[in-house]
């Protein structure tokens, strides 16, 4: 296990302390990892199967039902940090990506080791794959059919990814109040805070974007895979599932759908709800 872990020391900076943070983080993202049995559910707006018999959501690309199978697989319970994210950068010897712009003065708020890193689509599928190097397991971003099915507690009929179901500002996600009191009212706050998922996970409801795997086509669930799908082979845009700030709550279940391009064209920075979480292919 531990043989990729010290062969990573090569590709950056290799001192004593930054193989032990590595060490650290490989040990601490392991155990962080909630284990998911597979299994067989109706993936898209599942509104209609219930006695409502209504949509839940106001996509209209997740209208089409259709039935997945899924391996079993594992999904990290908290979103990458800064913490997280910052071993890598050290170990890779990168550079944060910067702030956005009218936000240079808030780095010690925004990035905060445990705030959720804002990345672009190319940075979440590094990190995780060099998670996957130096522990020795098969780690990527999540499929779009992996993060939908966890966050409906394993194909439920789950409207939001909280605690109960429900989207209960105050509660299980936050109030206004309490969002601008953690930062302010349009960005992230720290990993964590609010009650996690029957699953065990963190921050699936409420709490920015988790970049997904697959490239986006607005017609997939028309031609999607039965098993294990990974999405079209190619796009122009990145699937994103979660809460993006400003979509309210309608925008926030757990058939929502949302994309945008993997690198954000050239700028230097990404948006700070643009997130990532890691999950290890059993």
């Amino acid at each position: 296990m531990f043989l990729p872990f010290l062969l990573s020391a090569c590709d950056g900076a290799n001192d004593q302390d930054s193989l032990q943070a590595q060490h650290d983080l490989t040990m601490r993202s392991l155990a962080n990892m909630v284990k998911v049995k597979g299994g067989t559910f109706e993936m898209g707006d599942f509104g209609p199967l219930t006695d409502e018999k209504l949509p839940i959501s106001l996509g209209d690309d997740d209208k089409v039902l259709h039935e997945v199978t899924l391996d079993d697989f594992s999904i990290s319970k908290y979103k990458v940090t800064w913490k997280d994210y910052d071993v890598y950068l050290h170990a890779k010897n990168l550079s944060r990506p910067d702030l956005p712009p009218g936000n240079e003065d808030d780095g010690e708020k925004l990035q905060a080791p445990d705030m959720p890193a804002a990345l672009n689509w190319q940075q979440a599928q590094d990190y995780c794959h060099w998670l996957g190097e130096v522990s020795g397991k098969k780690i990527a971003l999540p499929t779009e059919a992996q993060w939908e099915y966890a966050a409906r507690d394993g194909g439920k009929y789950v409207v939001y990814a909280t605690d109960n179901g429900k989207y209960e500002k105050g509660r299980n996600v936050p109030s206004t109040e309490q969002r601008e009191e953690m930062t302010w009212d349009m960005f992230n706050y720290p990993v964590g805070k609010y009650p996690p998922t029957p699953l065990g996970l963190y921050d699936m409801a409420g709490n920015g974007v988790d970049w997904m795997q697959d490239w986006y086509a607005k017609d997939y669930y028309s031609h999607s895979a039965k098993e294990n799908p990974t999405g079209p082979e190619n796009g122009t845009e990145k699937v994103l599932r979660g809460y993006e700030s400003g979509g309210g709550a309608e925008a926030n279940t757990t058939v929502f759908r949302k994309s945008n391009y993997p690198t954000h064209g050239n700028r230097s920075w990404n948006l700070p709800f643009y997130n990532a979480r890691c999950v290890t292919n059993n």
